[in-house]
């Protein structure tokens, strides 16, 4: 397994510590593996979330180009719009079967 010397500051090597000590871990390795996994996962979930964002934004200028959209000029046009939203979100809701 390849070695690596890293420099921490007080505040992670007290964490690492405070890891090893807890009886968490079993060395400093373990504490820094977990650390990469979870900054692996965080990626992950990054990459897939910025393809979302893209998806979704994709749909969104083809929307306004097919002139399917709402204008709203004003704070009172937006709550309106809102309003009738939550209200078919809880028509929906209220029309479906209990789960349980």
């Amino acid at each position: 397994m390849p070695t690596r010397n890293v420099n921490l500051t007080e505040h992670f090597d007290r964490f690492i510590e405070t890891g090893i000590t807890s009886g968490r871990f079993s060395n400093a390795s373990e504490v820094v593996r977990e650390g990469l996994r979870l900054m692996e996962q965080r990626e992950r979930e990054d990459s897939v979330k910025i393809e979302w964002l893209r998806s979704a934004t994709k749909e969104g200028f083809e929307a306004i180009e097919r002139g399917d959209y709402a204008a709203l000029n004003s704070e009172e046009e937006l709550d309106a719009f809102l309003g009738k939203i939550r209200e078919e979100v809880t028509s929906e809701l209220a029309s479906e079967p209990k789960r349980g």
